[in-house]
Parts: C-alpha cells; structure tokens; sequence
C-alpha cells in the first residue's frame, strides 16, 4: 500500500471517494457562514491530519468539515 502524504488532499479516504453525497448531522460554522443541520453536500476533497472533507454545497461554496459532522446519503 502506498504512502499517503498528509500535507496534500486526497479524493479517497476509507473507501469514500469525491464526489459522494452526504447529509450534514449537525451545525456546523465557518467564517463564511452556518452549514446547516439536515443540508446535502457533495465531497470535493479530502484534507488530512485531523481528516476533514470539504464539501461542497449547493451554491457552490467549499466547507471543511469534521468526518463525524456528516453521513452519507445512500445512492
């Protein structure tokens, strides 16, 4: 299995792959705003060390969130 290096973004992690969909379980706030509960997103990329996504919501606006703020959304 190849090295992962930490300080670039992936677009596969744990066999989830951009591009998948996901539902956000909770709030979550950024400078630009408040992502919230209930939203659907689509995974843009993949940051490491702490893991995080960065979604993309429906206005094209990218978030970087905690793996555990999400679920996937089954296809």
């Amino acid at each position: 299995m190849a090295t992962k290096n930490f300080h670039t973004v992936s677009d596969e992690h744990g066999g989830v792959n951009v591009g998948t969909k996901f539902k956000m379980i909770k709030d979550h706030q950024e400078v630009q705003g408040i992502l919230s509960k209930g939203v659907e997103v689509i995974l843009d990329s993949i940051v490491h060390f702490p893991t995080r996504y960065c979604l993309k919501d429906d206005i094209g606006r990218i978030w970087t969130v905690p793996i555990h703020s999400v679920t996937p959304i089954p296809e």
